[in-house]
């Protein structure tokens, strides 16, 4: 809050829990970092994006928003939405993808200034929040909403489990890579030199014992849960070897 009020002129609204800047009809809710707000925080930090300040300033337009193509995880980054800040975003059909947004001032300077979510382009510009990674439960929930949106959750050969993420971002996907290890998980890092634009860095988590943990206490939302649940059901607890363990053996 302190933070906040360096930058705006903050109204609290009398007998309720709603806060707004003079001259904006818009109250809002200014939430403490919790389950939902840390979740939330990773959606945004895989497909969301921030209005650059430039932008945002010129034409008072502070938008925040998604767009994704999981019909499922846009409903519940609105739910987060509403429950954490008391907005409802907007919905418009790009045909192939859906964007939900909105537009308010507190909010941005909240992702901006005290997440360092960045406005305008995010590669090599995204971190994890320090707030977040003070905490095994935050960071669990940070990761399902990064790894609802940028994530993968893919069937090799032999009914092979691999849940996956990529990030054009080689600071973000380490400290990805070191949050999943603090939780006792085994990722493994790769690269690849793509024909055009940047590198591409990626994490997997391998097997059926890493899919299950994985689904057990971190979870997708949206369509790839639905996926990774319907696997696990149906896919007996074996040894699982990997696509080049199963050549080495001849399987």
């Amino acid at each position: 809050m302190k933070i906040l009020e360096i930058y705006l002129d903050i109204k609290h609204n009398k007998n309720e829990d709603l806060f707004y800047v003079k001259g904006s009809g818009s109250r809002v809710k200014i939430p403490l970092l919790n389950k939902n707000l840390a979740l939330l925080l990773g959606i945004l930090w895989g497909d969301g994006w921030l209005a650059s300040r430039k932008v945002a300033l010129k034409n008072y337009s502070w938008r925040v928003g998604i767009v994704e193509d999981d019909k499922p995880l846009i409903y519940k980054f609105i739910e987060l939405t509403n429950e954490v800040f008391g907005i409802t975003p907007k919905i418009h059909d790009r045909i192939t993808k859906l964007e939900a947004y909105f537009s308010n001032r507190i909010v941005y300077e909240i992702l901006n200034r005290i997440y360092h979510f960045p406005d305008g382009d995010k590669i090599n510009r995204l971190k994890i929040p320090a707030q977040v990674l003070e905490s095994d439960e935050l960071t669990k929930q940070f990761l399902s909403g990064l790894f609802s949106t940028d994530g993968k959750f893919i069937i090799m050969r032999k009914n092979y489990p691999r849940i996956g993420l990529d990030s054009a971002s080689l600071e973000f996907i380490k400290e990805a890579e070191m949050a999943l290890i603090r939780l006792n998980f085994n990722p493994r890092f790769s690269v690849w030199n793509r024909k055009t634009g940047n590198k591409l860095y990626g994490l997997c988590l391998n097997g059926f014992e890493q899919a299950t943990k994985f689904h057990k206490e971190i979870g997708f939302i949206g369509e790839k849960a639905n996926k990774l649940s319907y696997f696990l059901a149906n896919s007996a607890p074996l040894r699982r070897f990997s696509p080049v363990e199963s050549m080495s053996r001849g399987i």
